[in-house]
């Protein structure tokens, strides 16, 4: 089989080429070897980092929205739609 078959073969892409996953040693979670010192040194860090923040108001967000809307109606349009000068009926 060529490389390039090999590679076709795969459903997804994983980089083995067609062998199997037999190689690879089996992963086994490894316990946490952070200290509580250091989890509650995280823990301090990411409140701080948190604190003040809060979800944007309706107000923000409709306006948002409405920069977004003038946005896309600022953009220029790929289509339009020209009269077909052979049509001899009145409008």
């Amino acid at each position: 089989m060529t490389p390039y078959e090999r590679l076709m073969a795969e459903a997804i892409p994983t980089g083995r080429f067609g062998r199997p996953a037999v190689d690879e040693p089996a992963r086994t979670a490894s316990a946490s070897t952070d200290t509580p010192e250091q989890q509650a040194a995280r823990r301090a860090a990411l409140s701080e980092a948190q604190h003040g923040w809060r979800l944007p108001d309706q107000r923000s967000q409709r306006n948002r929205e409405r920069t977004a809307e003038r946005k896309r109606a600022a953009r220029p349009r790929h289509l339009r739609v020209v009269p077909d000068p052979a049509n001899t009926e009145a409008a």
